[in-house]
């Protein structure tokens, strides 16, 4: 599940979250710093009550509701909370359903979006024409650009021509829209004696000037050939020419 599916959750079925989803969630997403922070009357010190903290930060950076905020707490929330409101437990939540987003404060931000991995190989800009009938990009647009920079990685390393082969793991995360920067990311993740997989992530700058995000990301797997089109073995990482960088 990513970060956008599950705050649809949050209007569509928000009986359905469970708390422990939530945080496999940011935790995929995220990277976290343990930040002391405030709920109405109750401090919490960096690395107490981290559950409340993850899930209080990521509503904050997504600009959720109270409501939306609370449905994050699965049965904490509606069962050990609303069935029992006399109760003194989960302090966090119970100040939250009375001072509201007024009432937290951190001392330091918790969460940042996790930054790409890889190398930036190939930026361009999303156009009209490669839209479909709703207006977000081709997926096969996307996917295109993907091969496009996975071949250059994969190239740079065998230093020869090479043929994408395969194609694992491609996960459609967030659209991409018209006007956004796609920026695709690359790394050697695999090398075997005539095969490389290369890691590729894409991610947008929307808007060209807004906010960064993971869009989709693939392995994808390339053979090296020679000039007759038959499979040559990669070379070791001591033989490439000094201009090509081994984290590629």
């Amino acid at each position: 599940m990513t970060p956008h599916s599950l705050i649809e959750l949050t209007e569509s079925a928000p009986l359905s979250i469970e708390f422990a989803t939530v945080l496999s969630v940011i935790e995929a997403h995220y990277e976290y710093t343990p930040s002391d922070f405030t709920n109405g009357n109750t401090h919490n010190l960096a690395g107490t009550n981290e559950g409340s903290c993850k899930i209080f930060a990521f509503a904050q950076l997504n600009k959720l509701s109270q409501e939306a905020t609370l449905a994050l707490f699965g049965d904490y929330y509606r069962k050990d909370v609303l069935e029992n409101p006399q109760g003194e437990d989960h302090a966090n939540i119970r100040n939250f359903m009375v001072h509201g987003w007024s009432g937290i404060q951190f001392s330091q931000p918790a969460l940042a979006e996790k930054a790409p991995i890889g190398r930036l190989t190939t930026r361009t800009i999303a156009m009209h024409a490669d839209t479909n009938p709703a207006g977000d990009i081709f997926g096969g647009w996307v996917l295109s650009q993907m091969d496009m920079a996975a071949g250059i990685c994969a190239g740079q390393r065998a230093q020869t021509r090479v043929v994408t082969v395969a194609l694992d793991g491609m996960s459609f995360i967030k659209p991409v829209h018209v006007g956004d920067i796609l920026g695709v990311y690359t790394r050697i993740v695999r090398v075997g004696r005539s095969s490389l997989d290369v890691n590729v992530e894409c991610w947008v700058r929307r808007s060209r000037i807004g906010q960064r995000e993971k869009v989709t990301e693939a392995i994808f797997k390339f053979v090296a050939l020679d000039e007759h089109g038959k499979s040559i073995a990669v070379p070791d990482l001591d033989d490439l020419p000094h201009y090509v960088e081994s984290d590629l």
